[in-house]
């Protein structure tokens, strides 16, 4: 699997798919800009229907504030126009309480707050209540609110203006309607079940609601106060109450500047006249994409993925299959499926007389390796009738010498030829058979000495084995001539191949010891007297092989070390060049 499959976009189903999607685009956008319009035309008929409503909904108040409005116009006019209070001016104000059912009390105060004429309580202090500081203050006409007017003992809304006689404030006249009376007049409608209506003067004091005066803060947009809102004009706006409501609030003037109406209801959710210009785009592009991506899967993917199955079929098993009759498929898969099966088909061949190349091969050089373990083998005897016709120990010994390496090389060759392949050789089975060979050879008397062999899983090619093998041979032979036992009656010969890892270069290293103790020899100094060819010969396999001997002599242990990279092969022909080495025992410097 190549790097980076996870990305979405590799598969042919998904890329087919993402065009399509691309390819719709557009009519995406046009019906979501359509949505757009739809919800902006379905906010604004929502408004302007709010505003109706709210209209509609403060009918009453609107008509009652109207009417106490130009009453307390009316009469302050007629108290201007007399001077003040004079007598009988209560009657006056009784006959408006009397014609108009909607009022409860009509009256005239003076500047400093006391009723001098009035529909009730004549002589009453108006000082300690809510409008007399207002309109004091002010002496502009003023709309209010009481929860509990003093008069009526209900709660009432208030209409208030000023009197003035040639100019000065005189004090003021005002008419209070009670909120009971206020939905029972002609003009006014049945508030809406989502319908919130409240009226507020322009001080922001609420006049009247639509229910209890202590739901006002559920009522109001938060962050807008009721100040904020007078205007001379009729809007709109969305926002939301205390408890996070969203609703729609619209405002409507009743008197404007003085007196207003605030009706909100619930913010519509997307109905399905939003909704369906989205989800009919939205639907068709995914029945599109799905009827896309089962077309190409049926006439594409899955033929595809057959022909994956088949290719993984004859990499584990090399059996051909082949997929669809031809005429199932169309013409681009069918020369594929064909091109495909030719390719596999010349791939069998070509492995087959790879193969048979290889056998070839392989029947050659174990040929030659048999032919010359052969020709070492009979090389032996020769030495072999020599050393019975030899006169001299000494020529027997030597001769017997040579003998032993040859026929530790013919072993060599036994072992190439008998192995499964020559490619790689396994060089622990080969060191096994080899120098068990050796240790049989060399040992000739009845000595008793403990023999410890480990060996390690190593792959080497022939033209690293065969030196790596002789010289293993030769320092085993080495060892069993010079070993010797210990004080303690102990006589060892260790024999280990380690494999330890990558170098510093990144090749796989090897190590090969030879040990074994000394002490006490085993053979008389006459018998052992060397030559130094088993230096020479371990000198010049060790430079063949590439490899650092390393030797470790103690008074109790001779210790051989060879290291060497255990997967180096030079195809290149090399000669095994052997030479003496000097007096001091180094190995001189290969020639070239």
């Amino acid at each position: 699997m190549s790097g980076g499959s996870w990305w979405p976009f590799r598969g042919l189903a998904a890329r087919v798919a993402g065009t399509l999607a691309i390819a719709l685009m557009p009519i995406g956008a046009i019906a979501v800009y359509q949505a757009v319009q739809i919800g902006a035309d379905e906010q604004r008929r929502v408004e302007a229907a709010l505003l109706t409503s709210t209209a509609e909904a403060a009918a009453g108040e609107a008509l009652a504030i109207s009417a106490a409005g130009g009453a307390v116009a009316t009469l302050a006019a007629h108290v201007a126009a007399d001077g003040g209070a004079v007598d009988g001016c209560s009657e006056m104000f009784v006959n408006v309480v009397r014609a108009t059912p909607q009022f409860s009390f009509a009256g005239y105060a003076d500047a400093d707050g006391i009723l001098r004429c009035a529909s009730a309580d004549v002589g009453r202090d108006m000082t300690d209540g809510l409008l007399y500081p207002v309109i004091n203050r002010d002496r502009q006409p003023v709309v209010m609110a009481s929860g509990f007017g003093a008069i009526s003992g209900t709660s009432v809304i208030v209409s208030a203006a000023p009197v003035r006689i040639n100019g000065d404030y005189a004090g003021f006249v005002l008419v209070s309607v009670p909120h009971s009376r206020i939905f029972g007049i002609p003009g006014s409608s049945t508030l809406d079940a989502n319908l919130d209506v409240l009226t507020f003067n322009a001080e922001g004091d609420v006049l009247s609601t639509g229910g209890d005066f202590g739901d006002v803060a559920e009522m109001v947009p938060v962050g807008r106060p009721l100040p904020s809102l007078v205007t001379n004009r009729q809007y709109s706006f969305s926002g939301h109450t205390a408890s996070g409501e969203q609703r729609i609030f619209a405002v409507v003037p009743i008197i404007p500047g003085v007196v207003h109406a605030l009706g909100s209801w619930p913010r519509p959710t997307l109905g399905w006249m939003r909704l369906s210009p989205i989800l009919f785009p939205v639907l068709m592009l995914m029945v599109g994409l799905v009827v896309a991506m089962g077309a190409v899967n049926a006439l594409v993917i899955r033929h595809i993925r057959h022909l994956r199955r088949n290719m993984t079929e004859f990499s584990t098993s090399r059996r051909i299959e082949t997929l669809a009759p031809s005429g199932r498929l169309s013409q681009e898969l069918a020369e594929i499926d064909e091109a495909w099966t030719d390719l596999a088909n010349r791939l069998v061949q070509d492995e087959a007389e790879l193969e048979n190349m290889v056998h070839e091969k392989n029947v050659l050089l174990k040929e030659v390796h048999h032919r010359v373990k052969n020709n070492l083998q009979l090389i032996a005897s020769i030495v072999n009738l020599k050393i019975r016709r030899a006169s001299t120990p000494e020529a027997r010994r030597t001769l017997k010498e040579v003998q032993m390496r040859v026929m530790s090389i013919a072993s060599v060759h036994r072992a190439l030829y008998s192995g499964p392949t020559s490619g790689q050789v396994a060089a622990d089975e080969l060191l096994n058979s080899v120098i068990a060979s050796t240790i049989s050879a060399g040992l000739t008397d009845d000595r008793l000495i403990t023999i410890n062999q480990s060996y390690a899983p190593v792959q080497l090619y022939p033209d690293q084995a065969v030196p790596l093998l002789l010289m293993a041979s030769e320092a085993v032979t080495n060892a069993l001539k010079y070993m010797g036992r210990l004080e303690n009656g102990e006589a060892t010969l260790e024999i280990a191949l380690t494999a330890e890892g990558l170098n510093a270069s990144g090749q796989n290293t090897a190590v090969l010891r030879i040990a074994n103790t000394r002490g006490t020899p085993f053979l008389a100094p006459d018998q052992v007297s060397g030559s130094g060819l088993g230096r020479s010969l371990i000198a010049g396999f060790a430079t063949q092989i590439g490899g650092t001997v390393v030797t470790d002599v103690s008074e109790d242990w001779y210790d051989f070390r060879l290291t060497f990279e255990a997967d180096t092969f030079n195809p290149q022909s090399q000669d095994a060049n052997l030479q003496d080495v000097d007096a001091e025992g180094s190995a001189p410097k290969p020639a070239g």
